[in-house]
């Protein structure tokens, strides 16, 4: 398999910008359900990264551990 047939691959495997978009839609109107408020998206954009500070806490400790913290 050359490079290019690899990057094609991974490529096709990746959503798309209309399908990123579509979940997220769909995923804060499941929000919205649960919680029982209609949080304006100019809310959800504000919110911060909840996700993105787990990966990094996780990602610390996982570098404690092994004595590489930095």
């Amino acid at each position: 398999m050359s490079i290019g047939q690899l990057v094609e691959t991974l490529a096709a495997e990746q959503p798309t910008a209309a399908q990123r978009a579509e979940r997220l839609a769909a995923d804060r109107e499941v929000v919205r359900r649960m919680m029982g408020v209609d949080i304006p998206d100019e809310e959800f954009e504000q919110a911060p990264d909840v996700l993105g500070n787990l990966y990094k806490i996780a990602a610390e400790k996982v570098r404690a551990a092994r004595g590489t913290a930095a």
